[in-house]
């Protein structure tokens, strides 16, 4: 059942469950009420011995863009600091989930957008979708534990070059590091996660929980995100003077 906010919709089908990020006006970025209902989600799934996999998807044609700067923008320095504790919080909590999860990128991710979807166990994309992190041209640091995920993915010298220079990954460098397993005509997404989840529920849930917590001992090194609020919070505060949050869009829109 959803909650009165539909910002994220949790929809249970016996033992598989799909959970879509429902904002497309805004690109399915997360304000603070996206963020909360995303939480009570993680929570309803982890008290469900009955779904053994989920599904993380986006409505309309992106999948995410990541944290709503223009929300973001009206916050002061503590909350920020607070709500970037949240968010390195979630995507820890998403990755650990005792279920098997499968992110289906319908269309772009950004930032923190791609962060989380890369956090799912597996993951398969539209030929619609490409990954951005263009944090470092307005003058933020990646948080959402981004930078434990793409580590742990791509290596930290690769990771730390993407976020350096802003760099868009399509879909063949997606295929190329193994980010995905399958990039498929966007009209053909849900049929390649349908078939990929029918895998998952053919085989022993016990042996997807046992691969699932063997990984996590080699899996993010999620400490590196211990400075994430600081580093936000600090990002927000040496905004130069008189800038303000649409600037910021702006500047990201552009830059993305």
């Amino acid at each position: 059942m959803n909650g009165p906010d539909d910002s994220v919709t949790l929809r249970r089908d016996g033992r598989l469950a799909s959970v879509i990020l429902n904002r497309p006006a805004r690109r399915n970025s997360f304000d603070l009420a996206m963020l909360g209902r995303f939480e009570e989600v993680l929570h309803e799934l982890g008290r469900d011995s009955r779904v053994e996999v989920v599904v993380l998807t986006g409505a309309g044609t992106e999948f995410c863009g990541g944290t709503d700067l223009d929300a973001l923008a009206t916050l002061d320095v503590a909350t920020t600091m607070h709500v970037q504790r949240r968010t390195a919080e979630l995507v820890e909590r998403w990755y650990r989930l005792e279920q098997t999860t499968v992110t289906a990128f319908n269309g772009p991710a950004s930032g923190a957008g791609a962060v989380l979807g890369l956090a799912s166990d597996l993951r398969v994309a539209a030929d619609t979708c490409f990954f951005t992190f263009p944090e470092v041209t307005f003058g933020a640091p990646l948080t959402w534990s981004g930078m434990a995920i793409l580590a742990d993915l791509v290596g930290a010298d690769r990771a730390k070059r993407w976020l350096l220079l802003g760099d868009r990954i399509e879909p063949a460098g997606m295929l190329r590091y193994d980010l995905v397993t399958d990039v498929v005509p966007a009209e053909r997404l849900a049929v390649t996660a349908a078939v990929l989840t029918d895998r998952l529920l053919g085989v022993s849930p016990v042996g997807r929980s046992m691969i699932k917590r063997a990984a996590r001992l080699a899996g993010p090194r999620f400490e590196a995100s211990a400075t994430d609020s600081y580093l936000g919070a600090l990002s927000l505060a040496m905004l130069p003077a008189g800038e303000n949050g649409h600037e910021v869009v702006t500047h990201r829109r552009a830059a993305g």
